[in-house]
């Protein structure tokens, strides 16, 4: 017996897209590179080199694995200039924006953790 995949509107369909959304969430958030490599890009650092020399210890390998894997998520974006020599730099999408946004929220939060919890 085939089984069809549920349609996105139906409940278990829903469950499916909410269950692969946070798939790629987890993705995004497993590097510890990622939220700063998103924090310069945001901050107007774009440029691969700038990059990594703004992130002391971060690998020009693992950068390249991290922003490749950020613009197949769509949350950074690649342009390519063809000037000699090559010129490539990096820009948020929408869904990284709003991504920083999140993340912004996340560090502020963090920012005012009382180290003492309530009723202790």
């Amino acid at each position: 017996m085939v089984r069809i995949p549920a349609s996105p509107s139906s409940p278990s369909g829903r469950n499916l897209a909410r269950h692969e959304g946070l798939q790629q969430v987890t993705e995004i958030l497993r590097c510890k590179w990622t939220i700063a490599i998103l924090d310069r890009v945001a901050g107007g650092i774009n440029r691969p080199g700038r990059l990594e020399r703004s992130l002391p210890g971060l690998t020009t390998k693992v950068l390249n694995e991290r922003v490749k894997k950020l613009e197949g998520l769509g949350v950074l974006r690649r342009r390519s200039y063809p000037e000699v020599p090559p010129r490539v730099e990096y820009e948020l999408t929408d869904r990284g924006r709003e991504l920083v946004d999140l993340v912004e929220t996340i560090v502020e939060f963090a920012d005012d953790w009382d180290p003492e919890p309530a009723g202790v």
